[in-house]
Order: C-alpha cells, then sequence, then structure tokens
C-alpha cells in the first residue's frame, strides 16, 4: 500500500508539473517533451540552402514547362479531351495579336468550350458590365476612384500624408487613356505600369476584359459624344 501511495503521488506530481507550467511565459529555453511540429526538417520559402549554388531554397520551374490548369482540376487538365483555350484563342489571355500588337477591340472569342474546339463568343452585355463594375470596386476604385478620375482614397490619403508614392495615380479619363487600344488597358491590368502592380494574378482573363468594358463605360459616362446621346435626354437638358 505505502508503495502504491508513493507512485500514485510522483504521478499526480509529475502530470501537474507537466501541465501545470502550460502557457506560463519565460525566456529560459524550453523542455520539449513533445514539439508539436515546432521543429520540422523542412525549406522554408525565401529561405537560404546552401546545397544549390544559389543559396535559395525556393527552385524556379524547370525550363520549357508549361501550366496545365490551377492544380485544383488535374483530372480535367490531363484528360484526353482536354483542350487549353488560351491556346486556341491567345489574344483573350495577352490582349496582342499574333503579331505581338495591341488588339484594337475586344475579342471576338472567349475561352469557354462550346464544343471540343469551338470557343462561345465573347460579349459585352449587362452581365459583363456588372462584373467589371465588382472587380472593378474591389482592386481600382481604390486608386483611380468610382468614376476612374484618379481620385480614389488613396489619393486623399497621399494628399494628406504626403506619399509621393502615390501622387502617380492616373486619371483614366484623361484622353491619353481613352485612346488606348481595348488590349493595352487590358495589358495594364494583367503586368502592370509604373507604380501600379499587375492584377493579372488576382483576376481572370474573362475577369480583365469585363475591368476593360466597364472603364470604357464609365470613360463614356463622364464624356459621352453628342452623336450618341438619345434624343429624349437632348430634348430635357433644353
Amino acid at each position: 500500500m505505502y508503495r502504491y501511495l508513493t507512485f500514485l503521488a510522483v504521478v499526480v506530481v509529475a502530470v501537474i508539473g507537466f501541465f501545470g507550467v502550460q502557457g506560463k511565459q519565460s525566456k529560459d529555453t524550453p523542455v520539449y517533451v513533445f514539439d508539436d511540429m515546432d521543429y520540422q526538417p523542412k525549406y522554408k520559402p525565401q529561405g537560404e540552402n546552401t546545397f544549390f549554388a544559389d543559396g535559395r531554397d525556393a527552385r524556379p520551374a524547370v525550363a520549357g514547362t508549361v501550366a496545365r490548369g490551377t492544380g485544383l482540376e488535374p483530372l480535367k487538365v490531363f484528360s484526353e479531351e482536354y483542350r487549353r483555350a488560351e491556346s486556341l484563342n491567345p489574344s483573350f489571355a495577352t490582349g496582342k495579336d499574333v503579331q505581338g500588337n495591341f488588339i484594337a477591340d475586344f475579342p471576338a472569342k472567349s475561352l469557354t468550350f462550346l464544343a471540343a474546339s469551338e470557343l462561345a463568343p465573347f460579349t459585352v452585355d449587362a452581365k459583363t458590365l456588372a462584373l467589371g463594375q465588382a472587380k472593378f470596386q474591389i482592386y481600382c476604385a481604390v486608386c483611380h476612384g468610382s468614376a476612374a478620375d484618379g481620385n480614389g482614397i488613396m489619393k486623399v490619403r497621399s494628399t494628406l500624408e504626403g506619399d509621393v508614392g502615390i501622387v502617380t495615380i492616373a486619371n483614366l479619363q484623361l484622353p491619353l487613356f481613352r485612346a488606348y487600344p481595348q488590349g493595352q488597358v487590358f495589358d495594364v491590368i494583367t503586368n502592370g505600369k509604373n507604380t501600379m502592380l499587375g492584377y493579372g494574378d488576382k483576376l481572370t482573363p474573362e475577369e480583365r476584359w469585363a475591368v476593360v468594358a466597364y472603364l470604357r463605360a464609365l470613360q463614356l459616362s463622364q464624356s459621352c459624344p453628342p452623336n450618341l446621346v438619345p434624343a429624349a435626354l437632348k430634348a430635357t437638358v433644353k
């Protein structure tokens, strides 16, 4: 009985000692019984690695590698019937023609398949404009403003805080940007320009073209040519 009680007391003290200090702050090096995966034999992004000549953990893609999908649809992209829409309609993904020039108008075809190798038309309709408006308000309006006049909240902030890097925000209502071909606007959204970062990793090609369409609607709303004003509206203005 004495031995049993002694053993029980030791176990109770050990358990209380182990769990009773959990969460206690200390500058001493902790003693790990279970490390809870705090220490793992792995390489971290942007870390150093003396094994490779360039000293980096992160490895560049193998030369000649062509991406297939996003990695979330392996059954689709590795099936025998898979066709890469961007290969059939590169202008939709780049905003440029085969000569490398910016296309003047919107692409005729989208990246949506109607059949095995037939792409659906790309149309600028109410649905496209609604999508463009939603994405413009999320990604563009903060700098360029809701009217695309360059007076977003970041411009206001730069005025108050004197951030000279933000005063470069473009007024997209200027004739310079109105004269951009549609493909050039798409390219700027994709890759950025000057101090603006690109959004090609955040917006799909369809979403980028929708933003282009909505921007054109904003530009038209702020400076509509007289010949496009409906007769009924002209009468009310008079």
